[in-house]
């Protein structure tokens, strides 16, 4: 209040609305009212709120009494204005909150990298994606909002279970050939020299700089650095995810693809020594066995001999 008026408190205010003021109490009032328009509003403001309160002047009411029914009055408006103030900042917190989230989503929280080492790495990507690292591979994904494609660029093998999206095709860059799929569920392998793609299901668009050509499920392409013309073949069983799958089925497999596994799988240096050998297909599924336990069988099944050497092994 202003500091010519100190005298001029609540309990007067209340008395003149209700009636209760003395003479010079109401001339104190107005003259306080009158001398600033700041007075003039808080007196209207407290007429305001007794009107609200439907308080009645009466003679034989207590003044205390009538004070009283005011300041409650005055604090539940207090506590509406606070309430209201408070909702306001906190819609525009969450306003805020929101648009943060949503930036990071789609500007740092949609771009990941990641190294599998010396173990498998099973991973979730931020569109929902699944990617199952071989050892010593690495991927680079970059998707959200602002991207009309989800890119990603892999070094050494993956298996991708990619989450369907039309509107943003799932992108894979190794080399020179690029892999493009909306939603399926395919492996990825480059040795440096070829890269090949094994689709498990749905269907997938392989192309390099010359050529391209559409994989759907049990198919494969292996695709050679600056490869004219690409071919697919069907994909004789599953060894393609033995990594993460510790299995090797064999379905009418023949030897010449089941040994390069074998000595990936084991670190082992087997060498089909007779040519003709190549071309027989095992059907069977290894899974848990030792290296030896799978030579012995592919030994009985063909009626071949296994020899062991030092750094190498012969199939003749």
């Amino acid at each position: 209040m202003d500091k010519n008026y100190t005298h001029i408190n609540d309990d007067i205010l209340a008395k003149y609305l209700l009636g209760e003021a003395t003479l010079p109490e109401n001339e104190q009032v107005e003259a306080w009212a009158q001398a600033n328009p700041d007075h003039l509003k808080q007196l209207e403001d407290f007429r305001t709120i007794l009107e609200k309160s439907k308080l009645q002047i009466d003679r034989e009411l207590n003044e205390y009494q009538a004070l009283e029914r005011l300041n409650a009055r005055l604090e539940k408006e207090k506590k509406t204005i606070s309430y209201t103030f408070i909702l306001r900042w906190v819609a525009v917190v969450f306003i805020f909150f929101s648009a943060g989230i949503f930036l990071y989503n789609n500007l740092i929280g949609n771009k990941i990298n990641v190294r599998s080492g010396e173990n498998t790495l099973t991973q979730l990507l931020p569109d929902g994606s699944t990617a199952i690292l071989n050892k010593q591979s690495s991927i680079a994904f970059v998707g959200g909002f602002f991207n009309k494609t989800r890119d990603v660029k892999l070094k050494g093998e993956a298996f991708f279970k990619v989450s369907a999206d039309k509107s943003k095709p799932f992108i894979i860059s190794i080399n020179d050939v690029r892999i493009t799929v909306v939603g399926t569920a395919f492996n990825v392998k480059s040795d440096g020299k070829a890269v090949v793609v094994v689709v498990e299901s749905g269907i997938v668009k392989v192309n390099n700089q010359k050529d391209s050509v559409r994989l759907t499920a049990g198919e494969k392409v292996e695709v050679l650095q600056n490869q004219a013309h690409l071919s697919k073949v069907e994909s004789q069983g599953r060894l393609y995810n033995y990594y993460y799958t510790n299995e090797l089925v064999c379905d009418g497999t023949p030897l010449s693809d089941l040994v390069p596994v074998l000595n990936e799988k084991f670190k082992s240096n087997i060498v089909i020594v007779n040519p003709g050998l190549k071309a027989l297909q095992i059907s069977t599924t290894f899974k848990n066995e030792s290296l030896k336990e799978i030579l012995d069988v592919i030994a009985e099944t063909f009626k071949i001999k296994v020899e062991y050497g030092q750094n190498m092994i012969k199939l003749k």
